[in-house]
């Protein structure tokens, strides 16, 4: 597996993520949570709230059960005892950037080839894009489901239990696009450490041949990862199309070591 390239403070321009933050983490089995989707650079807060009739849920919910409340979308989701993961996803959107803007954000999200050929044109880049995301909770004790694939396009899957981590140790990782590895692909990740203090966001590298790397879990905390491709297109409504994904997940102090640590490499 590709080792951790060196951590870089990067401040994010154009990184308009989406992420879905449970109100809590570490839920009682069978408790009911309020499911927030986030939008915006402010992780663990919100800039924006999504239309709820661009989202789509894993598992399946009518679009009804979520609701705009102030800058973020919520809904109420039933836990199951064990891990458990909720996903969602947006419909696509156009957006169109001048082309030094669209440089900029190309430069940002580590898309070296696609900044390859946009350097030389000279038209407003016009690009469809789609977000994915999906949280992983664990009601009661943690259960091995946490290298399950959820299903969406693009997602980042854990190859070891983010319920056992501790501070210091490293979480192997791999991306995977259109149920298949995606290989040289930065990847970021932003630690909550306070609640209403923007997160610290860092590269942690690249992904390796296996669409797999190793990030580095500094600080307990509640964690997002990061990462975004890009295909060039030959459509007459537009020229790029690109596809976000994001997962959360909460480290504790003081892990538990009670359900299986296992890894799958």
């Amino acid at each position: 597996m590709k080792k951790l390239l060196p951590l870089l403070l990067i401040n994010s321009l154009y990184g308009h993520d989406l992420y879905l933050m449970p109100q809590k983490f570490r839920p009682a089995p069978g408790e009911r949570i309020l499911l927030s989707a986030h939008t915006g650079d402010t992780f663990p807060g919100s800039e924006q709230g999504v239309d709820p009739a661009r989202l789509t849920s894993i598992p399946a919910m009518p679009s009804e059960q979520w609701r705009i409340l102030g800058k973020a979308t919520h809904a109420t989701v039933n836990t199951q005892p064990g891990s458990q993961y909720f996903g969602v996803y947006t419909k696509a959107r156009f957006i169109e950037m001048v082309p030094a803007k669209f440089v900029a954000y190309l430069k940002e999200e580590g898309l070296n080839k696609q900044l390859e050929a946009a350097k030389s044109s000279t038209s407003n880049s016009r690009e469809m894009y789609t977000k994915f995301a999906k949280t992983y909770v664990v009601a009661g004790q943690p259960t091995a489901i946490f290298n399950q694939p959820l299903g969406l396009k693009i997602e980042i899957v854990p190859l070891a239990d983010p319920a056992v981590l501790k501070p210091g140790s490293t979480l192997p990782v791999q991306l995977l696009y259109n149920g298949k590895p995606l290989a040289d692909v930065q990847m970021e990740i932003a630690t909550s450490t306070k609640p209403t203090v923007k997160a610290t966001l860092k590269i942690a590298g690249r992904t390796n041949a296996e669409g797999k790397l190793d990030i580095l879990i500094e600080n307990p905390g509640k964690i997002r990862l990061h990462a975004v491709t890009m295909d060039r297109v030959n459509a007459t409504t537009h020229d790029w199309e690109s596809f976000w994904a994001s997962l959360t997940f909460e480290v504790l102090s003081g892990a538990s070591t009670q359900s299986s640590n296992l890894t799958n490499r």
